[in-house]
């Protein structure tokens, strides 16, 4: 049963489940006043495990398993006023080394030669980047994400053989209501908002709707795509096109057919996948999976994007752009370190 107390009691319990060593989360959900937490038993499970009444974290590959937590205290509390929080630095790029963009440029011009030739429309192509802090405040990392992002799904999660994971996704995955299906396609980017939108981010964007909507088709009865509009994520900016439809599909097989989109893989997926498999040099781990919770005639998933895991006093962030025959390297070096801010700001860095 939910309970509901202060936030300070809230984070009370947070700091002595962590004292502890127990699971738990805490999130919020896009535009809400409300914060969420929930810990209890958590087992390794892969996604068509997902069960009712539970919490999920799930990683990329899907091959892999993930938690799954059932659980056993539910605490709500009223998130009334922004936390303080120092004001961003401007400049990000002092925190990424020469020697990394070279490399990555590398990369992207070797990706170009690729999808020149034909097979290959897009590629996600993602970096770590591992920080070192002299301090790490779970908490306050957390605080700042709800305070400097109240339109993105920010969320803690803890395990005590992962360390922390904490993010600002503004991407949904999908969400499923009773027959009522709902998801987003959720591409291009660019950092200021007097620029047009140009056509790299135009036909990305495109790529993601089109094959969402065309997996989806075969589970509904039926589907809709609609307008696409200009939305910002943190410093960022994306095109974003909703999808509904009436479903009674499985949740298993809906994942089966959605995820990974191509705005987190590429497309065509299996050879996106394959060339992720070959040239990232990192594991994605939980990165660009999903997570949320499965309730009553409710399940509610994001992408696990804009996020970092936490262990002791190193910080991993992970970030990635889309790329497309019209991609430049240095433009998307430049669109890497951007995304990073939201984490970045996170940390006070």
């Amino acid at each position: 049963m939910k309970k509901n107390v202060s936030l300070e009691q809230l984070f009370d319990t947070v700091r002595l489940k962590k004292t502890e060593q127990s699971p738990f989360v805490v999130y919020t959900i896009p535009n809400s006043k409300k914060v969420n937490f929930k810990s209890g038993p958590c087992f390794n499970e892969k996604y068509s495990n997902i069960s009712k009444n539970s919490f999920f974290f799930m990683p990329f590959n899907l091959q892999k398993n993930g938690f799954l937590m059932l659980p056993d205290l539910i605490l709500s509390a009223k998130f009334l006023n922004s936390f303080k929080t120092k004001k961003p630095k401007k400049s990000k790029e002092k925190f990424f080394k020469e020697e990394e963009k070279k490399q990555y440029i590398n990369v992207i011009e070797s990706i170009l030669k690729k999808i020149k030739k034909g097979s290959l429309k897009k590629v996600v192509y993602s970096k770590n980047f591992s920080f070192k802090l002299k301090s790490s405040n779970y908490l306050k990392i957390f605080k700042n994400l709800i305070s400097l992002y109240s339109n993105a799904f920010c969320y803690l999660f803890y395990h005590p053989s992962e360390g922390f994971w904490l993010g600002a996704s503004p991407e949904l995955l999908f969400t499923k209501h009773n027959s009522d299906l709902e998801t987003a396609a959720l591409a291009g980017t660019k950092f200021n908002s007097i620029d047009e939108w140009g056509n790299k981010e135009i036909e990305e964007q495109q790529i993601v709707s089109t094959e969402i909507k065309e997996n989806l088709s075969p589970l509904c009865d039926s589907i809709e795509l609609r307008k696409t509009i200009t939305v910002k994520a943190g410093p960022v900016e994306h095109l974003k096109s909703i999808i509904v439809g009436k479903s009674n599909a499985s949740i298993s097989k809906i994942i089966q057919a959605l995820f990974p989109t191509s705005a987190i893989a590429g497309h065509p997926r299996p050879v996106a996948l394959k060339l992720i498999s070959e040239i990232e040099e990192h594991d994605r781990s939980f990165y660009s999976g999903f997570l949320g919770f499965n309730e009553p005639n409710l399940f509610s998933s994001y992408v696990n994007l804009r996020c970092l895991n936490l262990n002791s006093d190193k910080a991993s962030i992970y970030v990635g752009s889309g790329i497309t025959i019209d991609s430049n390297a240095e433009d998307e070096w430049q669109e890497l370190i951007k995304k990073s801010e939201t984490m970045l700001n996170a940390l006070n860095l």
